[in-house]
């Protein structure tokens, strides 16, 4: 049985979702993160080149962001969600976490939606942003 076939009522009751703001906030904490570690390769490594690298620093963001995310995701939850109490975990089970395969189409739905996937969540009874449904995940506030 899912989820989506309880009463929205008994699952409120068992679980917290957070708000779109907590989720943002996580979100931001997270972009510092992979942002910080783009300037420290960017200064150590790529810096012994003379001509600017812009293009491979963007795209190495990109990298860092794709390993980062998906990673972190099938462990339980980012650094930033873990900062603000959050884990994430599957919708049809809450206790188990996302396997690889789902944490990384996960991140691809994020990345390919942007802004645009956390416009759901004011909308959804479980405060589930488009790519979270697309995946089959859920963020709650730590219980586990």
């Amino acid at each position: 049985m899912t989820n989506e076939n309880l009463p929205i009522e008994d699952l409120k009751e068992e679980f917290v979702f957070p708000s779109i703001l907590n989720r943002v906030q996580a979100l931001f904490f997270d972009f510092g993160i992979v942002l910080a570690i783009v300037v420290f390769i960017s200064m150590t490594l790529l810096d012994t080149f003379s001509a600017p690298l812009v293009g491979l620093k963007i795209s190495l963001f990109f990298v860092i962001l794709f390993i980062y995310e998906p990673f972190m995701s099938a462990t339980g939850g980012t650094i930033g969600h873990r900062t603000m109490g959050m884990t994430i975990r599957q919708f049809d089970d809450p206790k188990r976490k996302l396997s690889i395969t789902q944490a990384y189409f996960r991140a691809a739905f994020k990345l390919a939606l942007g802004w645009m996937s956390f416009l759901s969540v004011s909308f959804d009874p479980f405060r589930r942003a488009m790519h979270d449904k697309y995946s089959g995940s859920i963020i709650l506030f730590t219980k586990f």
